[in-house]
Parts: C-alpha cells; sequence; structure tokens
C-alpha cells in the first residue's frame, strides 16, 4: 500500500488572513517555516513563509504593520499571487506531494478536502530523523 498524503499530515496548523503581529512570529518561529493562510471558512487562500516576514521588514515595515493576507503568497514559484493557492488532497500519493513540494520550493504543502484546510506536511516531516 503506498503512503498518500493523509499519513503524514499533521492537522491545526495555519494562519488566519487577519493575523498579525505577534502571532505570525509564534506560529512560524516553531515547527514551521511557512504556514498556510486561510479564511473565515478554513479555505486556504496563500501561504505566508519566513522569507514574506522578511522581504516586509526589507521594505521598512514592522510585523504589526502587516496581516498574513498582506504577506501572503499563492506558493507557486513563477508568480506571487493567483486564485489558486498550491495544495494537495489527502489521497494525494507522496511522490506527487514530494514532486509538488520540489517543483515549487515550499516547505509546507497545504492538504484540503473540498476547499478546506484538513493539515499540512511539513519537509521536517518527510526526512528521516
Amino acid at each position: 500500500m503506498s503512503v498518500a498524503a493523509k499519513d503524514l499530515m499533521l492537522k491545526g496548523a495555519s494562519l488566519h488572513v487577519e493575523d498579525r503581529g505577534s502571532t505570525l512570529v509564534k506560529k512560524l518561529s516553531g515547527r514551521y517555516h511557512a504556514l498556510p493562510v486561510v479564511n473565515d471558512n478554513r479555505e486556504v487562500v496563500g501561504i505566508v513563509t519566513e522569507a514574506s516576514i522578511l522581504r516586509a521588514l526589507r521594505e521598512e515595515k514592522t510585523i504589526f504593520q502587516c496581516t498574513a493576507g498582506s504577506l501572503m503568497t499563492c506558493g507557486h514559484l513563477e508568480h506571487d499571487s493567483c486564485r489558486s493557492p498550491v495544495t494537495v488532497s489527502p489521497d494525494t500519493p507522496m511522490k506527487d506531494v514530494l514532486r509538488t513540494m520540489l517543483r515549487e520550493q515550499l516547505s509546507t504543502m497545504p492538504v484540503v478536502q473540498d476547499r478546506v484546510l484538513v493539515g499540512v506536511i511539513n519537509r521536517k516531516d518527510l526526512t528521516p530523523h
């Protein structure tokens, strides 16, 4: 039996589109270097990375001026924003999850079912300990 996204995903890790300041820093300073951004319906609308925060700081913004919604990208390497963030379904085979993460250079992959976030896969979870 092959391994699928649902076998390795962790539940509960995300940012709300209106999260800002210390909430952003706290959630991104632990296990995750990137997190999916969700709206009130838990639909994934983007991804915030540590690099997103660094870009804002480079532009002389403070973390308290920025919301997750203002920092997020869609996760596609070729552009910053679109209506279809990079995600996988719970049944996506792990080889396809890995291929997408490598192609888009993602450290965290949102797992969605019926457009709703059900978990995330972190690159750290895929490497042997």
